[in-house]
């Protein structure tokens, strides 16, 4: 009887492995030396909402006379896209902007997040994106 009960503690389902973490992606200059990153730290909270902590942007260079921005996406679990605004770098040589925590909440349940960095002229034009893998909210 011992050795059933054992047992069945073992058939019992765990949760879901916790999909918060770091989430980063870097981008090159397709035209000459340079690149942007952005880094954040992504916390799940509850099924809609997420908060993206020390969300930092960066300008690599050399002098390359452009800007690079970045910004939050998340999906629905009804497969509807949001943004954030973007946030700027463009003190090429530094260590990079960070722009604190920001909090995404809504009534529609939050499936998974990214952020997506650009490399962009001055006129607002991108020159390249890229994106950090995705991160299941292991809430929905």
């Amino acid at each position: 009887m011992l050795g059933i009960a054992a047992l069945s503690g073992l058939l019992v389902a765990s949760p879901a492995q916790a999909a918060d973490g770091v989430s980063s992606a870097r981008v090159e200059n397709p035209d000459r030396a340079g690149a942007g990153y952005v880094r954040t730290t992504v916390d799940f909270v509850s099924r809609t909402r997420v908060v993206f902590r020390n969300f930092t942007v960066r300008d690599i260079c050399p002098a390359d006379n452009h800007g690079v921005r970045a910004q939050m996406e998340w999906t629905h679990t009804d497969l509807t896209t949001g943004y954030s605004a973007w946030k700027v770098d463009t003190s090429c040589g530094s260590h990079g902007t960070n722009f604190g925590n920001f909090v995404r909440t809504g009534p529609k349940p939050i499936r998974l997040v990214r952020v997506r960095v650009c490399i962009y002229k001055r006129s607002g034009q991108h020159l390249a994106c890229d994106y950090s893998l995705s991160r299941d909210n292991q809430y929905t």
